[in-house]
């Protein structure tokens, strides 16, 4: 019960340290009611993100009073810019108070509870690569000082820019003393719940032009789908990208607002508010740029959707508009958006993961909601159908239609199709079905609030007393069979939080890592399979375990250790190259778990018949050696 206490709190901690700047910057923007807490987790992201990426350059190391005294003095800058841009803010509409910051808790709770229960326990590590990675730099950046995304690489020692932004918020707790396993299992909950849940909300409230229902429900249907944000903080673990996506909608809610001002007759910001919006995009565009960049791109895929019907639409008024205007509009705003594309395609990786099923399954799985988790999700695909239909009639929602229809079209490649050079076009995801599949509920959460609020008004015209018990029963319909699958999956389903069933990072091989400190002195070296969990070592003890990331380096002296370490009484050569990696001890954890990224170094066990190696530490089936064969 402590330690679930204790998570709790962390998480509470997590998401204050993203929402209060945030709150403080949106507000310093001119944003206020819905606007500003669906667009604050983004701009926290932001200001902690370049905060972090500064502060190295004026020599100061990155703490919470550091983190506190930068982002105060962005904020003040961001508030004296966009006074001078637009002296007053303007007053929004309230939505009904009420009823919708119910919702948003309600919404956001549940996401956590979900997490929660994934996650299984609070100290349960991710069991998977990347997470070795993401774990090593937060105890880098303890060591270090700096959460630079200029600097992280430092923990393999590399050089280079990395979206640190996750790791700068994680940081920031593990400096006051807690546990970097629990810190990351914290953001995890602050993502799945109050980050993503106020995000969507927003997106669907400037999107619906601040209707009360569709807010609502985009709030409670929030953390219904697996698909995300659960399963990038399960599957992977995708930490980065997790954070990038779900702050994209709050982004996007920003150029949505002030299209729908653009075309109200009382809009008096004019080129003012354009210039305001451009400044509070910017800044969000900086929180996914310093999250995850791929993630960039989602959000190009929806401004442009929506810049291109609002071209469309301004030529149904031909005596006000040439055509060659629009025609140039358009031209524009599709060059433009296909430069950026290609141009973030052309930097992106050349390594691309494979199609996973035929184009009539992935199609029907998208439509049943059922490509990720546990099973299909009828009931909230019946009203993403009907709320699809509903904005492919409503002119003011026919570019959501377009933004939906293009993230599915690219989800189905993805998934599907095998021609390389249309994969290729995926290259900033890598073309990963798995992270595409994340994209999906961006838009079927806020069809499926329409569909909600669609039945609703249905009813209404019909029997308006029964309005609201219509609306509550649509929602308890889709959250009961949720509840059924989350029980389900629960009973029979495993996730890479649980060490027996994945077998990466064993009990027995994570107490022997986190006794280190007792066992090897803090100027010593050891090295070990990382695959086959030794890449936890730097994380969990603070100790010079080398690799840091789950891939084996690119290094001939480590692929000779690889192959050869335990036979190092019979090869002189194998020696040398300990002696140039500076290596003194060997953790022996068996064999490679199995799976992706799994790497074979049958070099690194079988130490107890082999001479030159001397018995440490032994817990369970794993061991440390001191070599003393090349003393």
């Amino acid at each position: 019960m402590i330690d679930w206490l204790l998570l709790i709190v962390t998480a509470a901690m997590a998401s204050a340290v993203v929402l209060v700047p945030g709150l403080a910057l949106g507000y310093g923007l001119h944003l206020r009611g819905v606007m500003l807490w669906g667009f604050a987790p983004a701009a926290g992201v932001a200001l902690l993100a370049v905060s972090a990426t500064l502060l190295p350059f004026a020599g100061l190391s990155w703490s919470p009073l550091t983190a506190l005294g930068s982002t105060a003095v962005l904020v003040g800058l961001a508030a004296v810019t966009s006074r001078l841009i637009l002296p007053s803010a303007g007053r929004e509409r309230n939505p009904g108070a009420g009823p919708l910051w119910t919702a948003v808790a309600f919404g956001a709770l549940l996401g956590m509870a979900r997490m929660s229960a994934i996650i299984g326990h609070p100290e349960n590590v991710s069991q998977t690569n990347d997470a070795t990675f993401h774990l090593n730099v937060l105890r880098f950046i303890g060591e270090t000082g700096s959460a630079s995304s200029l600097d992280v690489l430092g923990a393999l020692e590399a050089s280079g820019f990395y979206p640190a932004a996750w790791h700068a918020i994680a940081s920031l707790l593990t400096s006051v003393g807690f546990d970097s396993v629990l810190v990351a299992n914290a953001v995890s909950l602050a993502i799945a719940g109050p980050v993503w849940t106020l995000s969507i909300t927003a997106f669907v409230w400037c999107a619906t032009g601040g209707r009360r229902l569709p807010s609502v429900s985009a709030a409670v249907l929030a953390p219904a789908l697996y698909a995300f944000p659960f399963y990038m903080l399960d599957f992977g673990v995708l930490y980065p990208y997790a954070l990038a996506v779900a702050i994209v909608p709050g982004i996007l809610a920003v150029l949505v607002m002030r299209m729908r001002s653009a075309q109200r007759a009382t809009d008096d910001a004019g080129w003012r508010g354009w210039v305001l919006a451009t400044l509070i995009t910017l800044v969000g565009l900086t929180a996914v740029g310093f999250a995850q960049p791929a993630a960039l791109l989602v959000w190009l895929i929806g401004a442009t959707s929506l810049a291109v019907w609002h071209i469309l639409r301004r030529r149904a008024h031909p005596s006000r508009i040439p055509p060659w205007r629009t025609a140039a509009a358009l031209t524009t705003a599709l060059l433009g958006a296909l430069g950026i594309w290609f141009a973030v395609t052309a930097i992106s990786s050349e390594q691309l993961w494979p199609p996973h099923r035929s184009a009539p399954r992935a199609a029907l799985d998208l439509l049943l909601n059922s490509s990720a988790g546990p099973g299909p999700t009828i009931s909230i695909s019946v009203f993403a159908v009907i709320g699809f239909i509903v904005a492919v009639r409503a002119p003011s929602l026919r570019w959501l239609a377009i933004f939906g229809a293009a993230i599915a079209v690219m989800t189905l490649v993805a998934v599907s199709v095998q021609n390389p050079a249309i994969r290729g076009l995926l290259a900033a995801w890598y073309a990963d079905w798995h992270r595409f599949l994340a994209l999906m509920p961006l838009v079927v959460i806020p069809f499926a609030a329409l569909g909600v609020d669609a039945v609703v008004r249905r009813v209404r015209e019909r029997r308006a007393r029964l309005a609201r018990t219509a609306a509550v029963a649509a929602l308890a319909i889709v959250l009961a069979e949720v509840g059924i699958w989350v029980a389900v999956d629960l009973r029979t389903g495993t996730h890479r939080y649980d060490a027996a069933a994945v077998d990466y990072l064993s009990t027995d091989e994570r107490d022997l890592l986190e006794a280190l400190p007792e066992l090897v002195g803090s100027a010593d070296r050891v090295v070990g399979n990382p695959s086959a969990g030794a890449a936890f070592g730097y994380a969990l003890s603070g100790r010079d375990v080398i690799p840091r990331t789950w891939s084996k380096p690119n290094d001939p002296d480590f692929e000779m250790l690889r192959f050869e370490l335990v036979d190092l009484a019979e090869d002189p050569a194998v020696c040398d190259a300990v002696r140039r990696m500076d290596v003194d001890y060997v953790l022996d954890f068996g064999e490679s778990a199995q799976g992706p990224g799994k790497w074979d170094m049958p070099g690194m066990t079988g130490f107890a018949e082999a001479e030159g190696f001397e018995k440490v530490a032994e817990d369970g089936a794993a061991s440390l050696w001191r070599i003393t064969g090349c003393e």
